[in-house]
């Protein structure tokens, strides 16, 4: 596999392991949910016939908030601890810092999603 100047190998192993673990996120869903009656489906906020759309679009908010997650916390953990302490920020708060911010990051897309929903 040719790489790009930009891409070391770690970032392409990452993005393939991310792929797979999508992959089996989705067939456990899938299956998970194929189970399920109607009724409980809708008590879910699911329905048969949108099943698939809506499986994706929950893998999908799974990778936005990793890939946010992640981000966060590299960023922040490239400071300093000066740094970090001009921001208002301990180290030990980095990683509670970075799952409010992936959580923001969904609940944003979630938002998008239903208003192109509304508009459609």
């Amino acid at each position: 596999m040719p790489q790009n100047q930009n891409q070391t190998p770690a970032s392409w192993t990452t993005r393939l392991l991310d792929g797979l673990r999508r992959f089996g996120e989705r067939r456990a869903l899938r299956e998970m949910l194929a189970l399920r009656s109607d009724r409980l489906l809708a008590d879910i906020g699911f329905n048969r016939s949108d099943l698939a759309t809506d499986i994706e679009a929950a893998v999908a908010s799974l990778q936005i908030r990793r890939q946010t997650e992640r981000r966060v916390l590299r960023e922040l953990a490239g400071y300093n601890d000066r740094e970090l302490r001009d921001l208002g920020i301990s180290r030990f708060d980095i990683r509670r810092i970075a799952r409010e911010h992936a959580q923001q990051a969904v609940e944003a897309r979630r938002a998008e999603i239903r208003d192109r929903a509304k508009a459609a």
